[in-house]
């Protein structure tokens, strides 16, 4: 089989978690892959903050290079914005993005998932769910039927996102926030590149580009 190398794109502690976490379903995105023939390295533009030979941080540049192996990428990166510039700049290069589904998730068969996201432990995705591409949900988050959550969200730990939710792209919830549910006639609606405060509860509607927080949420 072709030897596979995988790249976290982002050597920050989340990076370091999901790293952790990928022996738990190597053989899931991979079936038959011998693990002598799997090579995880993080990538990273600024190996001055890390312990590279420690982390085993090599370049972009070097990542593309590694020849007799088929090369992968996921983003590990929190901040929104910069998650989509990287995913911007692999575009130049023969590097295909990975989707990174955890044990211990429920994810379910009428939802769909796009390419690059992650879905760490926990988590549970519910009916009629659509996640866009290099979506985060990190641990232990609930994404409740009927949601859309667009490109390049970052859910952050313990979100409860009722039904009915809209999150434009580029936005970031907060931990342990609540949003309340939307209708199928009017969903609850969360503008592109918005930020939700940690623990806040979302009675509203947010308009693009702002900033809400509190219980209950207001635009600070």
């Amino acid at each position: 089989m072709t030897k596979i190398a995988l790249g976290l794109y982002g050597a920050g502690g989340f990076g370091h978690e999901v790293k952790d976490l990928i022996p738990s379903i190597i053989t899931r995105i991979f079936p038959g892959l011998n693990e002598n023939d799997f090579l995880l390295v993080f990538i990273d533009d600024n190996q001055t903050l890390y312990d590279s030979e420690k982390d085993q941080i090599i370049p972009l540049d070097k990542f593309v290079m590694l020849k007799n192996y088929k090369l992968y990428y996921c983003v590990t990166i929190s901040d929104c914005k910069s998650r989509s510039n990287v995913v911007e700049k692999m575009s130049n290069h023969n590097v295909d993005p990975v989707t990174l589904i955890f044990n211990d998730t429920l994810v379910m068969n009428t939802s769909t998932i796009g390419i690059g996201s992650i879905i760490m432990p926990g988590s549970k995705i519910s009916k009629s769910v659509i996640l866009g591409n290099h979506v985060q949900v990190n641990f232990n988050s609930y994404i409740a039927h009927d949601c859309k959550i667009e490109d390049f969200v970052t859910i952050s730990p313990a979100v409860t996102c009722c039904g009915n939710t809209l999150i434009g792209s580029g936005s970031l919830i907060g931990a342990a926030s609540v949003i309340k549910q939307g209708t199928l006639k009017k969903p609850r609606k969360i503008g592109n590149n918005c930020t939700l405060g940690l623990g806040s509860v979302l009675l509203t509607d947010i308009p693009d580009a702002q900033t809400y927080a509190g219980n209950p949420a207001r635009k600070l």
